[in-house]
């Protein structure tokens, strides 16, 4: 029983980790997942206080890296608050859809996270050019703006799974320490 309650507890760690790709809070799911693994846990596996601020630290940090990357990107190169919003919706939306669409690719679970990140990055755009155009900014303008949300939202989303990988082997580590 106990190396199944492990065995789900990775699982359930790496779909938190995935979460982050349709820009849900993968990252603090982890957080918490280790949280309850370490008050809760089968006897033979130990998380410490230590590990979970450690999380904590790092969830904190892919936070800052995709809100940096994408958020204060598109601002940085003009963009308004509505077309940063629309930025955030569009990634979300389109992340989810990528997830959908990318089910076909034959690679089982690349073609859905490449989808996703994908997808997000174009929603991104797509949000960002829609805000921009809403507030009568123009065309060129506008595409600037969407680029800058693309690629933030893209290399945010990145950075952001990196450090949520990381989180992964660190709860997973820290049982055996």
């Amino acid at each position: 029983m106990v190396h199944f309650l492990f065995s789900l507890f990775i699982i359930l760690l790496i779909l938190f980790w995935i979460l982050n790709l349709v820009g849900l809070p993968g990252n603090w799911l982890i957080v918490l997942l280790s949280l309850l693994w370490m008050l809760f846990e089968p006897k033979n596996y130990e998380t410490t206080w230590l590990t979970i601020v450690v999380l904590i630290g790092l969830a904190t940090l892919g936070e800052a890296i995709e809100f940096g990357t994408s958020v204060l990107g598109t601002k940085k190169m003009g963009g308004s608050s509505r077309g940063a919003t629309l930025s955030v919706v569009g990634s979300v939306i389109g992340g989810i859809a990528g997830a959908i669409l990318g089910l076909p690719i034959p690679i089982p679970l690349v073609g859905s996270l490449f989808g996703s990140l994908l997808f997000a990055s174009l929603g991104a755009f797509i949000g960002a050019f829609i805000g921009e155009k809403w507030i009568g900014k123009s065309n060129p303008d506008s595409v600037k703006i969407s680029t800058a949300a693309f690629l933030g939202r893209l290399f945010g989303t990145l950075g952001k799974l990196i450090i949520g990988s990381t989180m992964v082997v660190v709860a997973i580590i820290a049982n055996f320490i």
